[in-house]
């Protein structure tokens, strides 16, 4: 019997987890008298099913995606976290790769949008990028990418690959007082992460890697038949951060394939 997946499956799988996590806590430190477990075992034998579904719909899923950026293919299929360049701990790397991606763009006008900045005008205004600066030491710190459009503005993204520390606040504000000395009519702040933090981080912005990768997956999609071997090398990029840092893949773990299929189906909903 097939079993159709309901919209909300994803969050039907965090709430799962969440109770996961909750009865292993009550095993660890046992209540003095403890609950039934019935009804949790139900949900996890239904969420076996929705997981079964899942896994016979990947296939599918990579099938069209591959269809959507033909020639090329969809960079999951790629084992890309075996590579000790692209280690999740190696943020350096997805830094370095980033700013070469940027450096290739058209400039504000296609960079932008990548991190929800700016509006209607202010990427012609900005006009091309005419350099892109990686980690760059000074007496406020080490910024990670600095995007430099003459003295017509700055960009200046702060990068992190695992969870943001408590002293974050105070380390974007020193980059915003360097910023502030800079010789340039706009400054323009983007932190790009794994998940938003909770404290104010104004003027930064916050942009998720889920969001920046299914936006360059489109911009590949887009320039493929003008240059086929950057679109290619802006895919694996993308695929090295989807399964590294997200944790998509074709090889799911147990209740997480569903994530991995509604993935691949909204980026091409964006093209």
């Amino acid at each position: 019997m097939s079993v159709k997946a309901p919209p909300n499956y994803s969050h039907f799988i965090e709430v799962l987890l969440l109770w996961r996590d909750f009865q292993r806590e009550l095993v660890a430190n046992p209540p003095l008298k403890s609950p039934s477990w019935d009804s949790a075992h139900l949900l996890v034998r239904s969420a076996e099913s929705l997981d079964h579904y899942a896994r016979q719909h990947l296939e599918d899923a990579l099938t069209q995606s591959n269809a959507e950026l033909s020639p090329l293919r969809d960079p999951l299929a790629l084992n890309l976290g075996g590579h000790r360049w692209l280690f999740a701990d190696r943020e350096e790397s997805y830094s370095d790769w980033l700013a070469w991606i940027l450096q290739g763009m058209a400039g504000a006008i296609e960079i932008l949008p990548l991190f929800a900045l700016g509006d209607d005008n202010s990427g012609e205004a900005l006009g091309r990028a005419e350099k892109v600066n990686r980690e760059v030491s000074s007496e406020y710190g080490r910024t990670d990418v600095e995007v430099w459009f003459g003295e017509r503005g700055l960009l200046l993204i702060e990068v992190k690959v695992h969870a943001t520390s408590s002293d974050l606040p105070s380390q974007l504000e020193r980059y915003e007082r360097w910023a502030a000395i800079q010789p340039v009519r706009r400054r323009v702040f983007a932190l790009l992460g794994t998940e938003e933090p909770k404290q104010n981080i104004a003027p930064f912005v916050f942009t998720d890697w889920r969001t920046v990768c299914q936006r360059l997956r489109r911009y590949a999609n887009s320039m493929k038949s003008s240059d086929l071997l950057r679109a290619a090398a802006i895919l694996i990029f993308c695929g090295a951060v989807e399964e590294n840092l997200i944790g998509f893949s074709m090889q799911p773990k147990h209740l997480r394939a569903m994530a991995t299929v509604d993935y691949l189906r909204e980026w091409r909903r964006g093209t």
